[in-house]
């Protein structure tokens, strides 16, 4: 199970989001680019992806930028990783139960109730959670 940088930028990317809005006031993605280290025009790509998904709305004007489309508590780490089109599986055959040459390997429930856990997981973890706990409140501040 390998995580792209897709999750991991769009999942920093969103909980700095919720770090620089102050809940509520548009963030250029240029600032969340500079302090998370990630170019600008990859932002774009994941931010038009997390928009299209009605996870974030663009505010365009002078002070424009990015804002939450829905509460960060109703947004999870999961459905942002699904909004920017990260598909996590453990299994070698894609779920498909054909690991084998068309058959299930002997591993393949053991890969595939990992994939549940871990989405179980990821379900239940609020971008806002993220964002609001200690040790990222911590890194936002040496980032500054």
């Amino acid at each position: 199970m390998n995580f792209t940088t897709k999750s991991r930028y769009a999942v920093n990317a969103l909980a700095d989001l919720q770090y620089l809005s102050n809940h509520s006031n548009p963030v250029a993605l240029r600032d969340i680019a500079v302090r998370q280290g990630i170019e600008l025009s990859y932002l774009e790509q994941l931010f038009r992806k997390l928009r299209m998904a009605g996870i974030v709305k663009s505010i365009r004007g002078r002070n424009g930028g990015y804002v939450y489309a829905a509460e960060p508590t109703q947004i999870t780490i999961k459905s942002i990783m699904d909004a920017v089109e990260e598909n996590l599986d453990a299994t070698n055959c894609a779920g498909t139960s054909a690991c084998l040459s068309g058959k299930q390997c002997n591993s393949h429930q053991l890969w595939d109730d990992l994939n549940h856990v871990v989405d179980s997981f990821l379900s239940k973890i609020s971008i806002a959670e993220l964002a609001d706990s200690p040790h990222h409140q911590i890194t936002m501040k040496e980032i500054q």
